[in-house]
């Protein structure tokens, strides 16, 4: 007996060691094994197989008096006991087996985890713009985001490497880190008013994650509440993506979203008018919002709007300044809980006087010694051009060459440079100047250029009524109004390279006076000289006076009312010049920094794209002074006011690809919903309820059967 048993313990041994490899091959068809080499504890299944081998050949003797009735019990206790052993042994081999499985943690590998490696390397994008300050139950989303990348991060190994991107790009972003380093770099994330687009931050991701060798898993989280106006990203099927959409409970925002005056120049003492645009990017009508306009800290201006369901609307507020000096605004809406657009700063400085300087070829011309001369607005200068300063040239926003007879090569090269500084030059010819002279001048600036002398009368037929020389002048042109002639005038040509407006055209449709856009400034070519004995113009009182009026004011480019922070552009200064390695300062009632200058000619400009992130007023400080010299407005930008969000089913469409994942169940803990992303679904809880379930069935069997 003792032999078969030894022949039988071997052979089962000798099956279990040939199907063992089999049987995992199997297994892992469809679940995988995080530690596959428990699967060797299957051996011990030998055990209680040959403990039941033992105690099926054990046999008891029982002595009786007589025997003749235990025939039929005995047999009938053999089949019972047979059974009752089986079903035992069954139910130890189930416990032992789920038990081995329980140590080996099985799980249902999901689609990411195929042919993929051990080690990870992990970009997480935290969107800490404005729109993330909105409302989720009693947090903002911004600190929704920052502790599900924490939770994404704790589903990872200590093993993984991680990133963190936000839309501030900072350097200290641009490597990988460990997983305390993560959530610790996580902590420090705040809201900032950068704004960039999802392609250029998956672009970024993409970069630093393919920094690392193809034994790593290249994975991307991207947090966010995906804004319409954020974009699209590009595809790469190399990078699992996940999209983390959070969702705001907060479905209302209104805007104060740009300002803007109706004239270029603001003058003493004279009406202001400032255009307000206010956008309502709500599902609720605002009825009544109260509207505040402060300068210099005083209030100016107080109005209340009504706009409707995701619309605007722009009102004028009206003012008057009566000092010289810069002045900082302040347009203020009251709106929560999105609050960071509800201000919008503004600088700009009223015009006291225009400096005009008439280049006379020989005596000053009476038209424009009345128009300009005699009136508080302008200050003009007369000089004849053999006794012009060069060097005075930039004292002035609007030179007259008036009968100038020829164009010496000392003045044409001042006078590009002051185009180049957005002077404005208006010429009225002499009937006998030096045609090729001014051609010459006119051909460096791709501007009109003049023909021959035409002694013909000719008389203007069009008014470009559109030209901004004549807003607020002509509701529409009266039927009887008188237009001017001209006995004699030159005509003026336009080439293919040319850049020409005409202002007033006679009935062949050559201009009598045209504007060519040069550099920042613009030259204003006329046909006829201002002589009476030529052309009646100057006497034509509704169109004169009001279009040279205008062609002085227009002069005056004035400094922009404010800034986009962000932007990365040059800020010109109006009337500051550095002189030789001379800085200055910029400076806010919190920060204060030496801004990248750049000097071109006679002018200044700074830019302010790398030095600070806050709105607010500005001074701009000259070095060596404590004397402000200009003020500059920054303001948030405006693109993040826009609560219009892309929902799943648009988010799966735009995304339709093997790679992403789209996760908005942000009530989950994302700790487990990453793990089961990684690993597939965790089967070993599963298995320790096996085990019990059959060990309590051994237990029972022991014991209620007899």
């Amino acid at each position: 007996m003792l032999i078969l048993f030894n022949l039988q313990s071997n052979r089962l041994l000798n099956i279990l060691k040939t199907t063992e490899p089999q049987l995992i091959a199997q297994l892992n068809q469809f679940m995988n094994f995080v530690y596959p080499a428990f699967l060797f504890g299957l051996l011990a299944l030998v055990i209680p197989v040959i403990i039941h081998l033992f105690n099926f050949r054990r046999f008891k003797t029982i002595y009786f008096s007589n025997v003749k009735f235990l025939k039929n019990i005995e047999e009938e206790t053999a089949t019972k006991n047979k059974l009752k052993h089986l079903l035992i042994l069954f139910s130890r081999l189930l416990a032992l087996t789920f038990l081995v499985f329980a140590f080996a943690q099985p799980f249902i590998p999901s689609a990411n985890t195929e042919n993929k490696t051990n080690k990870r390397a992990v970009s997480i994008f935290i969107d800490n713009s404005f729109s993330m300050e909105s409302s989720y139950g009693d947090e903002q989303l911004i600190q929704v985001a920052k502790r599900k990348a924490e939770e994404i991060v704790k589903g990872f190994t200590v093993d993984d490497k991680f990133q963190l991107l936000t839309n501030d790009m900072e350097a200290k972003h641009q490597r990988l880190l460990s997983k305390d380093e993560m959530l610790n770099m996580i902590t420090q994330v705040k809201s900032s008013p950068e704004v960039k687009e999802l392609n250029e931050i998956f672009k970024r991701q993409n970069d630093i994650l393919k920094r690392e060798d193809n034994n790593f898993s290249k994975i991307v989280y991207e947090l966010s509440d995906f804004q319409i106006n954020a974009g699209k990203m590009e595809n790469d099927t190399s990078i699992q993506v996940n999209l983390v959409q959070l969702k705001s409970n907060d479905k209302r925002n209104v805007t104060i979203d740009s300002a803007w005056f109706l004239t270029p120049v603001q003058l003493l003492n004279q009406q202001s008018q400032l255009c307000i645009r206010i956008k309502n990017y709500g599902e609720e009508e605002i009825n009544n919002a109260p509207v505040t306009l402060k300068l210099n800290g005083e209030i100016k201006s107080l109005t209340d709007v009504s706009i409707p369901v995701n619309g605007e609307i722009t009102d004028t507020l009206v003012f008057t300044v009566s000092d010289d000096v810069w002045y900082s605004g302040e347009l203020s809406i009251k709106d929560y809980p999105v609050t960071f657009d509800d201000i919008l700063y503004f600088t700009f400085k009223p015009v006291s006087k225009i400096p005009v300087l008439s280049i006379n070829g020989k005596e000053q011309n009476s038209f424009i010694q009345s128009l300009y001369g005699n009136n508080p607005l302008f200050l003009l200068n007369n000089n004849l051009v053999n006794q012009i300063g060069f060097s005075m040239l930039d004292q002035y926003d609007l030179i007259i060459l008036n009968e100038v007879k020829t164009i010496s090569g000392g003045l044409e090269q001042a006078l590009l440079e002051q185009l180049e500084r957005g002077c404005n030059i208006l010429v009225l010819p002499a009937l006998d100047m030096d045609v090729t002279a001014f051609n010459g001048f006119l051909h460096k600036n791709n501007a009109a250029t003049y023909g021959s002398l035409i002694t013909s009368k000719r008389n203007v037929t069009e008014i470009d009524t559109r030209n901004k020389l004549f807003d607020d002048v002509f509701e529409k042109i009266p039927k009887n109004l008188a237009l001017p002639y001209a006995d004699q005038s030159f005509g003026i040509e336009s080439f293919t390279r040319t850049s020409s407006d005409p202002i007033l055209s006679f009935a062949d449709k050559k201009p009598m006076i045209t504007v060519c856009p040069v550099n920042k400034g613009a030259i204003f070519l006329s046909a006829v000289p201002f002589n009476r004995e030529v052309t009646d113009l100057p006497v034509q009182g509704g169109l004169f006076v009001p279009m040279m009026y205008k062609i002085a004011l227009n002069t005056q480019k004035g400094a922009e009312l404010f800034s986009t922070i962000g932007e990365s552009k040059w800020i010109d200064l109006k009337g500051i010049v550095l002189a030789g390695d001379q800085t200055l300062k910029v400076k806010s009632a919190a920060n204060e920094f030496i801004p990248e200058i750049r000097n071109v000619g006679n002018s200044t400009a700074i830019n302010l794209s790398a030095y600070t992130n806050e709105a607010g007023i500005y001074n701009v400080i000259p070095g060596g002074t404590t004397q402000t010299e200009q003020l500059l407005a920054l303001n948030y930008d405006r693109s993040e006011s826009d609560l219009r969000f892309y929902s799943k089913d648009v988010l799966k469409e735009m995304y339709d690809a093997p790679n992403f994942n789209i996760m908005d169940d942000i009530d989950r803990n994302f700790t487990n919903v990453v793990a089961q992303i990684n690993e597939g679904t965790p089967l070993w809880k599963f298995c320790i309820i096996f085990v019990l379930i059959f060990l309590a069935a051994e237990i029972a069997l022991i014991r209620l059967l007899p």
